[in-house]
Order: structure tokens, then sequence, then C-alpha cells
């Protein structure tokens, strides 16, 4: 691939001595879609009383619609396009379906147009963590290390969105919750004008195709893919298996499942962000491969624990593995197609959310003929394929990159 490097212009040297901007945006834009998504099954069983099984609509619906925005923004992105407009439809989507919600809210109007808008708004993730790249690349930074801080960001909204949108939940109700997703979206719309350069676009030359070749995805990015997807499936089917277990099966209190989610997402904080040097040292790859073994570690013993104290020590395994998986997954995949930032950081994206949702079919499947406690053991042998491939993939090829002069 080539780079070509014009001067930067005002707004990205800003961002140059101020990347926390460029934080807040991310983090504002995860607040939003963790204050909102969560809640989705409250709100279309407990507020619009509908039956469990419309569930699956909605969620299914959108979800197909973010993996095509994915898609088409990341190829949009690759072949020169401005990413600021393209972050500014995710975010006036979101804010659409908010207002929508607050003034008229019903299942028609969640199925006819929270579905597009939903996922069309959910695709801001792969748009930012594209975004970051660019400014990454172009202020001279080590991508890996300004995803690090990226996912650091997306975490930190996840921390803080669910809780304060459940609590509010539970104090106000969904109306309150909607007037302040509608705040948020607003806020997260004004950084975006604000912050986002407004000519920032790629800065990879396309290579110009032989006669008679595709310009096709290259199998080794497909195939370190299939690591984060079984770790994300593998998470997804803890997440929603996890307190049932706890609180039917093995009979902790009811507390117990939240407790193991905030030491989670606590430890997954910490080590995204002291993963910086340890992954400059060891390889992306090397780093997933410990995440796959921390993972095999957990879910085969996460079913031996009887005690509150065990869970909580064992979660702190959890919050390793994938925090590593979360923060270096994406530039491990991104390696494997240099030449083509925008697609492979909605591979990224698409594996991550693709598995969550194999994770949920999984759990529903495997618990309906069997109890909980071997669901989650299921997810054993997602971790054994993660730590397989990364086993036997071959590292990316280095690519020659073309200093300006």
């Amino acid at each position: 691939m080539e780079l070509f490097l014009t001067p930067m212009s005002g707004e990205l040297q800003r961002l140059d001595k101020y990347p926390t901007l460029f934080f807040a945006v991310m983090f504002v834009g995860a607040f939003s879609l963790a204050f909102v998504v969560p809640l989705l099954s409250t709100y279309i069983i407990e507020e619009l009383q509908e039956p469990a099984f419309n569930l699956a609509l909605v969620i299914g619906g959108f979800s197909l619609v973010c993996l095509a925005t994915n898609r088409i923004f990341g190829g949009l992105i690759d072949n020169g396009m401005r990413v600021k407009p393209l972050l500014l439809i995710n975010i006036c989507a979101f804010v659409l379906h908010a207002i929508i919600q607050l003034t008229a809210s019903s299942y028609l109007s969640l199925v006819v147009l929270g579905i597009p808008l939903i996922g069309i708004s959910a695709g801001a993730l792969s748009t930012m963590y594209s975004t970051g790249r660019l400014i990454a690349e172009q202020t001279g930074r080590n991508p890996g290390t300004f995803n690090l801080h990226m996912r650091i960001c997306l975490s930190l909204g996840w921390v803080f969105g669910p809780p304060a949108a459940f609590l509010l939940y539970g104090s106000s109700g969904f109306n309150q919750i909607h007037f302040v997703a509608t705040v948020s979206s607003l806020i997260w719309l004004i950084f975006c004008l604000l912050f986002i350069p407004a000519g920032l676009k790629t800065h990879i030359k396309k290579q110009t195709q032989k006669s008679g070749s595709a310009d096709t995805i290259p199998m080794q990015l497909l195939i370190a893919c299939i690591p984060v997807f079984a770790l994300s499936a593998a998470n997804s089917i803890f997440f929603s298996a996890g307190p049932v277990y706890f609180i039917k099966e093995l009979g902790l209190p009811a507390s117990v499942p939240g407790w193991a989610v905030a030491t989670k997402s606590l430890f997954e904080v910490l080590i995204i962000y002291v993963a910086i040097k340890p992954t400059e040292k060891l390889g992306e790859r090397n780093m997933m491969l410990l995440s796959g073994l921390g993972a095999l570690l957990f879910f085969a013993v996460i079913t031996s624990a009887t005690s509150v104290e065990q869970v909580l020590m064992l979660c702190i395994i959890e919050g390793m593995y994938y925090g590593i998986c979360a923060s270096v997954g994406i530039t491990f995949i991104q390696n494997y197609a240099r030449h083509k930032p925008g697609i492979a950081t909605s591979y990224f994206v698409n594996a991550i959310f693709v598995g969550g949702l194999a994770g949920n079919i999984l759990t529903g499947i495997i618990a309906s003929y069997t109890t909980f406690q071997n669901t989650i053991l299921s997810s054993v042998g997602l971790a054994v394929l993660a730590t397989l491939i990364l086993l036997v993939i071959k590292p990316p090829q280095t690519h020659e990159v073309a200093q300006p002069s």
C-alpha cells in the first residue's frame, strides 16, 4: 500500500494536541448506545407488553441492518469518502430514534422505524474505530496504542451506561429513559460536529487492480476474525446464562450477577490500560493467544465455584481475557488488511456482533435441552477453537509504506 500524507488541517492539529477530544466523542457515543440497547428487551416486554418472541424480530432486525451498515460504510471509507458525514448519519439515526420513542413510543414505531435507525446508529462503533485509526496514522501515533485507548472509552461507556439506565428505569420509568437518551444523543451529535475534522479521510492510495483480478478480502483476514468471533460468542453465552445459573442452579444471592459484571468490567478496563506495553513486546497474535488461554481456564473452572468469593475471583480472569480480546483484537485483525483499514475494522465489529448473536442463540438452544451449567461449559469448546486458530494462523505480511517526500 502507499500512503500520501498531506499537511494536517487545523482541526486535525487540534486533535493531535488534544486527543482527549476524540475520546470524548467515543465515550459519549458508547454511553448513549449502552444506555439504550441493553434495555430493549425490558422495554418491549414490560413497557410495550409484547410477547417475548417479538424481541427476536427487533434484535435480529437491527443486527442485520448494523452488519450491512458496517460493511457499506467501511467500503466507503476505504474508497476515500470523508468519515465525518458517515459518522453524522450514524448519530443522527440515533437522535431520531430517541426522539420518536420519546414522543410516539409504540411497538409499531419500534419495528418500522426503530429497527433501521438503531441498526444504522449501532454502526457508529465501526465508523468511530475507523476514524480513530485514521487520526492515529495521520498524527504519527501508534494505531495499536490508540485502539487500546479507544477501547477504554468504549468499555467505560458500557460500565456506566447500563447501570444508569436500569437505575433510572427502576425509579422513573421509560419516559425519563427516552428523555435522557435524547439529551445524550444530542450531546454526542454536538461533540461530533465540534471535534471531528470535516476533511478527514483515508490517506491510503487505492491500489490499481490488475486486469482480470478482483478486489477480494484476504483469506487470512477472515481466519483472523474466527478467534474474535468465538471469544465474543463465549462471552455472550456466559452473560446470558450466568445470572440464571448463579441464582437458580447454584442458589447464590440475587445480587451476585451484578457484582460479577461489575468485577469483570472493572478488570476489563484495567487490563486494557496496562496491555499497551505487553502488546508492544509480545505482539497482537501472542496477546490474543493469552486471551484464548484465559478464556479456556475461566470457562473450565467457573462452574466449579460454590461461593460468592470464588465467583468474583474468577470474574477477574474473565475481565482479563475479554479485555485483551476486545482491545487487542481490532489491531490483530487490521494487521491482516492494512490496505483496507475501514473494511478490516468493520469485520472486527461484525465478528464481535455476530459472535454475540450466536452466543444468544446457542444459549437458548442448549439451555432448552440441558442445564445452564452445561450451557456455560459449552463455551469451553469456543475457547478451544479460538486458541487453536491463534496457534496455527500465519503472521500478517509486512507492507512497505511510501514515505512522504
